[in-house]
């Protein structure tokens, strides 16, 4: 029998000097669970998402300690590569667009740079089978120049799907999203996902953001996961009480999503999908 849980981290912790971006961490997300990780600038969230995505290594100098297990198996995530092959897709915050190739294209991109050949027949019936699971209504063959915030972060999800992913990590998904309808169209793609049993793992600093999608909320603060709440009990402003920071004065550590990647976004996509670290 399979574990209940699809992903569950027991004491990472990983520090940047003195400073620890994640301490003790414990988290279990189940099958088909969306799971809020809630938490302010420097809460941690993009060191989860680094750890989770391969970007930081588990066997380097300077590595983070702990356990990751997937379906209750421990698991090393040492490449995106490795992210990928246990299951793990990565939605960056900042959409890695082909701007200049079809939408099928870029759904499809992470299997070709894995070396896998697609002809064109397939690659535009997969991608009009991955769009039609998030609700994605777009011409697969249509440039991918014209899509708006919310088609480009939709597409971001079907490309995470074409993967063969058990658990899809969002980082700050409605960041560039402008109107409650995008908001609506992203809400609707994640419990799709859950409808098939495919788990969110869903990285935000929003806590009505947060009230609104999750089954579960996990309260980030200060690398700590320091509360968790079920639906049932959430209440936005007590959330908003557990995120407030603890340090006194500047740490000397800030979790941006930029922070030692790759600065352009083509070179930050094919990190990901390829494991190529520049």
């Amino acid at each position: 029998m399979g574990s209940e849980f699809v992903l569950e981290l027991e004491h990472v912790t990983k520090r940047y000097g003195e400073t620890a971006a994640l301490s003790d961490l414990t988290l279990a997300v189940r099958h088909g669970e969306i799971h809020g990780v809630l938490g302010d600038n420097g809460a941690g969230k993009t060191t989860l998402l680094k750890i989770l995505s391969g970007m930081e290594r588990a066997k380097s100098a300077g590595a983070f300690d702990g356990i990751i297990r997937v379906n209750g198996e421990p698991v090393e995530i040492d490449s995106p590569q490795q992210a990928i092959k246990h299951g793990i897709g990565i939605v960056p915050r900042r959409p890695g667009i082909f701007s200049g190739l079809s939408v099928a294209d870029n759904i499809v991109v992470g299997k070709q740079m894995q070396g896998l050949i697609i002809n064109q027949v397939r690659m535009r019936e997969q991608a009009l089978k991955l769009m039609e699971m998030i609700g994605l209504r777009l011409d697969p063959a249509a440039k991918a120049n014209s899509l708006t915030a919310s088609q480009q972060r939709l597409l971001m999800i079907a490309r995470a799907l074409s993967l063969d992913v058990k658990i899809v990590v969002m980082d700050e998904p409605a960041a560039f999203l402008t109107t409650p309808l995008d908001l609506s169209q992203l809400f609707r793609a994640v419990r799709s996902l859950a409808e098939r049993d495919i788990a969110t793992l869903y990285l935000t600093r929003r806590p009505a953001e947060a009230v609104q999608i999750a089954d579960r909320i996990s309260v980030l603060r200060d690398g700590e996961a320091v509360a968790q709440w079920q639906r049932i009990d959430f209440d936005e402003n007590v959330l908003i009480r557990q995120m407030q920071s603890q340090r006194i004065g500047d740490a000397g550590y800030i979790d941006h999503d930029d922070l030692n990647e790759p600065r352009g976004w083509l070179d930050g996509l094919r990190s990901l999908v390829t494991g190529n670290r520049k």
